[in-house]
């Protein structure tokens, strides 16, 4: 079954990155649509191997439908986080030839939205990707957390200059029924918020709130540091980020993996046990192109960067 309303971002950009061998072993660990699998699948297919992860359950039932008949064979399917891929990954027999992280929401958890993530429709206020997962939901986070923690929330990982503002807001208006759903915090926010700023604000509101629901941040800091180790030399890490928190971390980390050496400047040797781990190839991230951006209007925070495996060894 195809999903004609998803568009893979950077679709062409993604697969000239991840430079795909046909007898490699992948990862996609953000499978989402499919978008971006389906395509890495018409490579290896029949020779190589595709590990893919979502965390959630309807992009995993609609891939078994999907690629049914790659299921088991080309393609292997897990319904996880993807920063718990290593534990499972580590089992395999071949070094991993490339990973790829979409770090986008897909157009399916935004189009038909039933977990609380877009503010232009009424739900639940849940926000987690998995929705039977003991992770605390969005409503958890601003019926029961204090104002002071609500505004760090929001300043962090929204960058809401009115993060105090609101959190106070919402502290004063959950008595009561308490804040339920995507509307009733919406509304809180406009209540403070004039017009001109509204949008934006609740764009960074609920940007902030999933993100700390789902861990975003740490998931994507564990599966740098977890799935480097687990890739063979010349392999490609390829990343899409969409907002400036995600993309400094990638930034810093493949800049950090690509060091040898982290000994204070005024050492006249190296003293460190640090090796070179990747090789940055884009020192600026790729962007879509205005055509794309035409075409698919959700791709226009995209930014794509790549790292290439090496292994360096220090001489002692």
């Amino acid at each position: 079954m195809s999903e004609p309303y998803h568009i893979p971002v950077m679709l062409e950009e993604v697969l000239d990155a991840l430079a795909l061998d046909p007898h490699g072993v992948y990862v996609d660990g953000t499978l989402g649509g499919g978008g971006h699998s389906a395509a890495m699948l018409d490579v290896v297919r029949g020779g190589g191997r595709l590990h893919a992860f979502d965390a959630d359950p309807v992009a995993i039932a609609t891939a078994r439908e999907r690629f049914a008949g790659d299921i088991g064979g080309s393609m292997i399917l897990h319904g996880a986080y993807f920063s718990q891929g290593c534990e499972i990954l580590e089992q395999e027999s071949e070094p991993i030839a490339g990973v790829l992280l979409d770090l986008g929401v897909s157009s399916r958890q935004l189009d038909s939205d039933q977990i609380g993530l877009s503010y232009r429709q009424e739900m639940p206020l849940d926000m987690r990707f998995d929705p039977t997962s003991s992770r605390r939901s969005a409503r958890d986070i601003v019926n029961r957390e204090s104002a002071e923690t609500i505004a760090t929330l929001l300043r962090k990982y929204g960058e809401e200059p009115a993060a105090w503002k609101i959190a106070q807001t919402i502290a004063r208006s959950r008595s009561g029924r308490g804040i339920e759903t995507t509307t009733d915090l919406r509304e809180i926010i406009e209540s403070v918020i004039p017009d001109p700023f509204r949008i934006k604000t609740l764009a960074r509101v609920f940007q902030a709130l999933r993100i700390a629901v789902n861990d975003e941040l740490g998931e994507l800091e564990r599966a740098l540091d977890c799935f480097i180790p687990l890739m063979r030399p010349g392999g490609r890490f390829v990343i899409l980020t969409y907002h400036s928190l995600e993309d400094r971390i990638v930034k810093e980390k493949f800049r950090d993996e690509e060091r040898s050496c982290v000994c204070p400047p005024e050492f006249p040797l190296c003293r460190c046990d640090k090796e070179r781990r990747l090789k940055v190839i884009t020192r600026k991230p790729l962007l879509p192109s205005a055509e794309e951006v035409a075409r698919n209007p959700r791709a226009r925070s995209a930014k794509l960067r790549v790292a290439e495996r090496v292994v360096e060894h220090k001489k002692r």
